[in-house]
């Protein structure tokens, strides 16, 4: 799982890299990414990002070292960052995650599968079970 988060939502990100960790997942994070889940406790080996030496998140990505990517956006100042990795995860078919509240959502039902919780169901099969 590559992390790579803005400043704001670095403590947000804790839970769920936690979540990640403890299930086994390998982490990689960019440079103040790491050394922010580092300095927490969160062992994460670092990505450089492109244009800064090789090999680096694409390269990664490329080689099927990640599966998924947490990245949330940080605006207009980072939009060449964000959008190198997005463009990357899709033609790789990466899953990409953009908020934390989403990556404790699948942390947590990666956790709950893996418990053997029930399989999704739609909405429709929800309801028409609640009688």
């Amino acid at each position: 799982i590559l992390v790579t988060v803005a400043d704001t939502d670095k403590t947000s990100v804790l839970e769920p890299v936690r979540l990640f960790s403890d299930l086994g997942f390998k982490l990689y994070a960019t440079k103040g990414t790491q050394a922010f889940l580092e300095k927490h406790g969160v062992a994460a080996e670092a990505l450089k990002k492109l244009g800064h030496g090789r090999p680096d998140i694409v390269d990664a990505i490329k080689n099927r070292e990640i599966q998924l990517i947490i990245n949330t956006p940080v605006g207009k100042t980072s939009q060449e960052d964000d959008s190198y990795i997005r463009k990357t995860a899709i033609r790789f078919k990466v899953a990409y995650i953009t908020t934390t509240a989403a990556a404790t959502a699948a942390a947590k039902g990666i956790a709950a599968r893996r418990a053997g919780e029930p399989e999704v169901k739609s909405l429709q099969r929800y309801h028409k079970e609640i009688n």
